[in-house]
């Protein structure tokens, strides 16, 4: 489990792993003749960029018009620009987080967005520049508002529009099963790793018995039990752990540290209200962000100097 914790290690555990095995399989970029078609402070955007914003825009559900594409893009480059300048860079991990956020508000998984990126033939460094401006511009928002938090008095008001602890959401006792894979033959090996993982998702019924014979198990290694609020994580895994009977195993899925499931030990109504007054102050301070940003980028765009050609 990574910093960011188990929400992170279902939702973009795949998007991780494929981005940095590198051996997610986009399609093969061509030669293309690419015309320059705007310049932002200099820098070009090509009729290939837009094409591929186009194809890249819905994707995401979003209006993807030829104005639309070419106004993503001298976004993109504003927010690259204006990072530049403070030398942030990004990760594939970092980049794997932006996709997951993104895919988490579209209501599917990062794999799954990967996945229909991957089906409309969208080049894979198209989308690295594209979450990587959207990644690092966050932080440069955030660093501004270093130190700035939602007040008590809008936090106990959502508070009480949400129905107070009647609204702390469900608590889950969860385990990490994973099932390590050791590389050679990955094919050969995922395959059995996961025939393997799926016969013991077929014994395991409660997790005082379930636990010790996951142990038993060569190579497989059972995390600490941990506890996550049904309000902290995305609505994918909620769906995923809501649909999981007590006691048993989620599928196999292949993440960066192997074959892992599951094991959802106990659920119930949580009786503390702390994780949703943090789910309400980080809603708060969301929504504060995103209007930052919006205006930082409104002000970047009124000085730039952008030529369409």
């Amino acid at each position: 489990m990574n910093k960011h914790g188990l929400n992170v290690s279902l939702t973009a555990a795949a998007a991780f792993w494929l981005l940095v095995a590198g051996t997610f399989l986009f399609a093969p970029q061509r030669a293309h003749a690419q015309e320059i078609i705007a310049t932002v402070n200099g820098a070009p955007i090509t009729s290939w960029d837009v094409a591929e914003r186009e194809k890249l825009l819905r994707v995401m559900h979003k209006p993807a018009t030829y104005d639309d594409a070419l106004n993503s893009m001298i976004d993109d480059a504003l927010k690259l620009g204006e990072t530049s300048k403070f030398k942030i860079s990004v990760s594939d991990s970092e980049i794997g987080q932006q996709i997951a956020v993104e895919a988490n508000q579209l209501g599917t998984s990062a794999a799954a967005l990967l996945g229909a990126t991957q089906r409309a033939g969208i080049s894979e460094q198209h989308i690295k520049d594209h979450f990587s401006a959207d990644f690092e511009f966050n932080l440069l928002v955030q660093a501004y508002n270093k130190g700035v938090d939602a007040s008590e008095g809008a936090i106990r008001a959502e508070l009480a529009k949400d129905g107070g602890k009647s609204a702390a959401g469900i608590d889950y006792k969860l385990r990490q099963v994973i099932f390590t894979l050791h590389g050679g033959n990955i094919f050969a090996e995922t395959q059995a790793r996961v025939k393997a993982a799926e016969q013991l998702r077929t014994r395991f019924t409660n997790c005082a018995d379930g636990v010790p014979l996951a142990r038993g198990m060569d190579d497989v290694a059972v995390k600490d039990e941990m506890t996550r609020n049904s309000l902290q994580i995305g609505d994918a895994l909620k769906q995923l752990l809501d649909k999981t009977p007590t006691g048993h195993l989620t599928p196999p899925e292949r993440t960066a540290e192997g074959i892992e499931m599951i094991a959802v030990c106990s659920k119930g109504i949580s009786t503390d209200d702390t994780a949703v007054r943090k789910a309400i102050s980080e809603r708060l301070l969301g929504a504060q962000m995103r209007a930052d940003a919006d205006r930082r980028l409104a002000e970047l765009r009124s000085y730039a100097v952008i030529v369409k050609h």
